[in-house]
């Protein structure tokens, strides 16, 4: 999956799109919430009911098998890794485990693992020395938070967060996302996230969208939410499902 993010905000610092983050925040795939309240408006409220309506009831593939496909063909397919990988060597490799994954039916602990060390370490190479890497109860990692520096700053971080995402574990993480917070394979990340509360027993009994929307856009503050997602049994289905949670006494990057 080519890596992007872009933002907006509600009641909670959200960062609305698909895969590692081109600004700050978080380079975690997906949307990015945390504890900080914003304002609203019926604009904003607009795009996200279209958002978390889009595609839903909707698979994103028939089978993971299918899903993996889909994936290499992406990969052969991607312009912008091309761009960021012009001996081809990081295609290789992702196309490797990729196929890997094919064969086994899943990537491998192992592999998720290793391309997530790969990713620290291209960062650490473009002199960020203080990537930290959060794991979820499921195994599950997110990238921490961290304050926002200078323009400059902030623009070369997003650019290097995209160039080592792309070269290392966007896609793989993608497909490992789903087999374990998405089985049913969920076009909708919301979807896919409410199913994984529920399968879980996370979700109090009559939990449905709408009360999914209010704790993760809506909601003024953490005493009002209907269901605590950012507890770990919650945040492990939501960062399994490309939506990442911090709360406020997360553990932060410190980058400049």
């Amino acid at each position: 999956m080519i890596p992007r993010k872009k933002y907006r905000k509600a009641h909670h610092i959200v960062a609305i799109a698909v895969c590692v983050s081109l600004l700050m925040v978080s380079s975690s795939c997906g949307n990015t919430v945390s504890e900080t309240k914003n304002g609203n408006t019926t604009a904003q409220s607009d795009d996200i009911g279209r958002m978390m309506s889009d595609g839903v009831g909707e698979k994103a593939a028939s089978s993971l098998s299918e899903y993996i496909d889909q994936s290499i063909r992406m990969v052969e397919s991607s312009q912008q890794l091309k761009e960021f990988d012009p001996s081809g060597d990081a295609s290789r490799r992702i196309l490797k485990v990729l196929e890997r994954a094919k064969s086994q039916g899943g990537v491998s602990v192992s592999d998720y693992e290793s391309v997530w060390a790969d990713y620290k370490q291209c960062m650490v190479d473009r002199g960020y020395e203080d990537i930290k890497l959060i794991k979820e109860s499921n195994g599950i990692y997110k990238e921490a938070p961290h304050r926002a520096g200078t323009e400059e700053q902030n623009a070369r971080y997003g650019q290097d967060m995209l160039e080592c995402g792309t070269l290392t574990y966007a896609t793989i993480a993608d497909v490992y996302k789903m087999q374990i917070g998405n089985p049913n394979l969920y076009k909708n990340q919301y979807e896919g996230a409410l199913d994984c509360l529920r399968r879980n027993d996370v979700a109090p009994k009559g939990y449905t969208m709408d009360d999914f929307r209010f704790d993760l856009y809506e909601a003024a503050s953490k005493d009002e939410l209907k269901l605590d997602i950012y507890k770990p049994e919650a945040s492990q289905c939501l960062v399994a499902n490309d939506i990442t949670v911090f709360s406020e006494d997360s553990v932060t990057e410190e980058l400049w």
